[in-house]
């Protein structure tokens, strides 16, 4: 018996068996209607109870809180009621928010959400992951399974082959998990460069455990080194990376990087990288040719950042920083596991650096700071990592620990603020003289009734410092004189200054005003010192000295307004000052003998720091001498950044009587939409070479990038190619594709952002 039925009836059939299946309505009961159905033809056939469709095929699923919505469309559609199956043939498509499915034809269980499909294709939206088969298996409402299949995250496109896919033999893909792929060959436009037995990659765009892609390079001095990143997700806040590798002139290289973030202003990282190096310097072959014959075999480099925001104000911060030898931060200055890629990595995400790679001393420091609306308490350990090779005699002093405490506040009474500096350093060192250091200065300030037009504070206060000297090591370093010191210092301050701006209506670009302040200011400083025992002489508090100084200064500083998109803006442009000091006390002393001279006179400096557009700034600061000597010091600094990440930077340093006489550059851009450039340069002008030099170049499709990296030194030369294959899972950002973007994202910060001086 054949009965052709209204959509309306059909629509309420399906309705009810739908409701059958997802557990939602009671038998007979069709009141809810979680499933509609359209099509051009709906015919009901009994025994078996089987429902047709046929053409412009519709069956959706609004979905509620206990399911999802489903729409699934085909030419033709069978439902067998006793079975829970539906038959769905001719551009057939299951869409989902998750999914999209197409083949060309179907069974779909409805009971368990299961089905057999023929030549398939899967997209999951969410980060652009195509999948293709003859044979799929849909396992469960959000897996799968294909027989000789095809993974790409490209787009594809009817008739071509993507840029890259990968065939595999066996496939099973959980979507929010991963996808399996079981012998496995990876194809670069149809050709295979790449077999792989087993690999498993992220199934959606959430960090998931996997391998990132490796690094292959080139040197003279390590050979061909090959590293291949493990990416291990172990909570949403935080991950471990593993960095195992081998270089052929080396050995095994091993990195592990640990990361954690508990909020914005709490997190940390640790990392390690340990090298079994089959090489050691010879004076035939010494690394810079700086008689430090590195003979260990066993070299390693632990660093690591910390912030933690305790609240009510309370911070503590932390910085590692071991090595095995001085040479290790040279000699691996790039790569996955470089001194460059951490140092950057830090900047970005701590907004401090690392020790210059080639200083020798290393810092590893902690602090805790608590501050209130007018004082300050800190507390500081700092242990010095000696990489030298001969040790130094006395060597270096560790901190163990600092407290500072320092605050201001307002007399009431009278037109005053009181303010003080305190502190106790302890100051160890294993060989050498030590101290143990209280140190409190308070001071008052007062304002200088000048007048409307001109400005001016006095300030006084008394300093006492009381030590007790510490003789560590050997006994050349007995101290003979008496352990309990003490000092007493009287310092005086007065500052006279005023205020004179003007704006000027100019039209340049978008700006229309300028305004300029200037601000001429003289200031005086005395102090004086009781008759001193003898002291160490560790930091500039130990050193202080008697002063009798005058400092004139003149200041400009420039601000700019204008509209720009119908926006009005005001924003600071920059300063240039001109400073210089005369020492009372240096043209009151005697001359030692016929050919000393006086010279009271400071060097004129020149400070000038302009932003000419709001993301470039340009820093200068030179100084000249009066006595004939001409310039003693440049230092230009210019850097530009980009909304988009790029970024250009030039340095220029020179110190008369020194080696300083350094020109760095560094150039990150985008050449087209595709590739991007990257290089640096260090040039040392007194001796005319070229330091150390890198060139990068980055071709970035949508779906894949490959970096070309080609860098010299003064001993070494070294390649390096980077692959990516562009949405696997976030778990690539960790490497070269989201590199890429992190390294345009600088911060123009330096590496002493934390909370005191030491």
């Amino acid at each position: 018996m054949r009965k052709l039925l209204s959509k309306n009836r059909a629509a309420a059939l399906l309705s009810s068996v739908a409701c059958l299946w997802a557990h939602q309505c009671a038998a007979g009961n069709i009141t809810s209607e979680p499933w509609d159905i359209t099509a051009d033809k709906i015919s009901r056939y009994t025994k078996p109870e089987n429902i047709v469709a046929e053409g412009n095929v519709v069956l959706r699923r609004s979905g509620d809180q206990s399911t999802k919505p489903l729409t699934i469309k085909a030419d033709w559609l069978r439902y067998n009621v006793d079975d829970g199956l539906v038959y769905a043939r001719g551009n057939l498509s299951m869409r989902t928010a998750e999914q999209d499915v197409d083949a060309v034809e179907a069974v779909i269980d409805l009971n368990d959400e299961t089905a057999t499909l023929t030549d398939t294709t899967l997209f999951v939206p969410e980060n652009n992951l195509h999948f293709s088969g003859h044979q799929v298996e849909k396992t469960g409402p959000i897996t799968y399974r294909f027989k000789d299949g095809d993974f790409t995250t490209c787009k594809v496109e009817e008739g071509k082959s993507p840029p890259w896919q990968f065939h595999s033999g066996e496939a099973v893909l959980k979507l929010e998990k991963v996808a399996v792929l079981k012998h496995t060959v990876l194809r670069v436009k149809g050709v295979p460069v790449l077999y792989l037995p087993y690999m498993a990659v992220p199934a959606n765009t959430k960090r998931k455990t996997g391998f990132l892609f490796p690094e292959i390079s080139q040197s003279e001095r390590s050979g061909t080194g090959f590293i291949t990143p493990y990416f291990i997700d172990l909570s949403p806040s935080s991950d471990l990376t593993l960095y195992p590798g081998y270089l052929s002139k080396r050995g095994v290289v091993a990195g592990v990087e640990f990361r954690h973030v508990t909020d914005f202003n709490s997190k940390e990282t640790i990392a390690a990288t340990y090298i079994h190096d089959k090489t050691e310097d010879t004076a035939d072959d010494d690394f810079k040719d700086d008689n430090y014959l590195r003979t260990d075999q066993n070299r390693y480099w632990i660093r690591g950042k910390l912030d933690h925001d305790f609240g009510n104000d309370l911070l503590g911060k932390i910085d590692l920083d071991l090595a095995s030898d001085r040479d290790f931060l040279e000699e691996f200055q790039r790569g996955v596991n470089g001194f460059s890629v951490n140092d950057r990595n830090f900047l970005r995400d701590y907004n401090r650096g690392l020790t210059e790679e080639t200083i020798p001393y290393r810092p590893s420091q902690m602090q805790l700071a608590k501050t209130w609306p007018s004082s300050f308490l800190g507390g500081q350990l700092v242990g010095i990592n000696d990489l030298t090779d001969v040790k130094d005699v006395p060597t270096q002093v560790n901190t163990l620990p600092s407290i500072l405490y320092s605050g201001v506040f307002e007399l009431e009474s009278m037109p005053l603020s009181l303010s003080w500096d305190s502190g106790y350093v302890h100051y160890w060192r294993e060989e050498g003289v030590g101290e143990q250091r209280f140190d409190l200065h308070p001071q008052l300030t007062a304002p200088l009734p000048l007048g409307q037009y001109i400005e001016g504070t006095v300030t006084s206060g008394l300093r006492e410092t009381a030590y007790r000297i510490d003789a560590n090591g050997s006994d050349a370093f007995d101290w003979d004189y008496d352990r309990e010191q003490n000092r007493t210092a009287w310092d005086f301050d007065a500052n006279i200054a005023t205020t004179v701006a003007r704006d000027f209506d100019m039209h340049i670009g978008s700006i229309t005003q300028l305004n300029h302040a200037i601000r001429p200011e003289i200031e005086y400083g005395y102090g004086t010192l009781d008759k001193e025992d003898e002291l160490p002489d560790i930091d500039e508090v130990d050193l202080l000295a008697p002063e009798n100084l005058i400092t004139y200064s003149l200041n400009n500083y420039f601000r700019v307004a204008g509209s720009k998109d119908d926006k009005e803006y005001d924003r600071y442009l920059g300063y240039l000052k001109i400073i210089q000091s005369y020492d009372i006390h240096e043209d009151r002393q005697d001359l030692a003998g016929p050919a000393d001279e006086k010279h009271p006179f400071s060097d004129v400096a020149l400070k000038l720091n302009l932003y000419p557009l709001p993301r470039w700034q340009t820093r200068y600061k030179t100084a000249y001498s009066v006595y004939g000597d001409g310039v003693t010091t440049y230092d230009l600094y210019t850097r530009y950044l980009s909304t988009k990440g790029e970024s250009a930077s030039l340095n220029y340093r020179y110190t008369k009587g020194s080696e300083i006489n350094q020109l760095n550059a560094e150039v990150i851009t985008r050449l087209t939409d595709t590739w991007y450039l990257e290089a640096d340069l260090k040039q040392s002008l007194d001796q005319n070479t070229i330091t150390s030099a890198s060139f990068g170049l980055t071709y970035h499709q949508q779906c894949w990038a490959i970096k070309f990296l080609a860098e010299k030194s003064s001993d070494d030369k070294r390649v390096a190619i980077m692959f990516s294959l562009v949405g696997l899972g976030q778990s690539l950002g960790l490497g070269f594709a989201g590199d890429l973007e992190g390294s345009l994202d600088l911060d123009s910060g330096g590496d002493n952002d934390f909370l005191f001086d030491q």
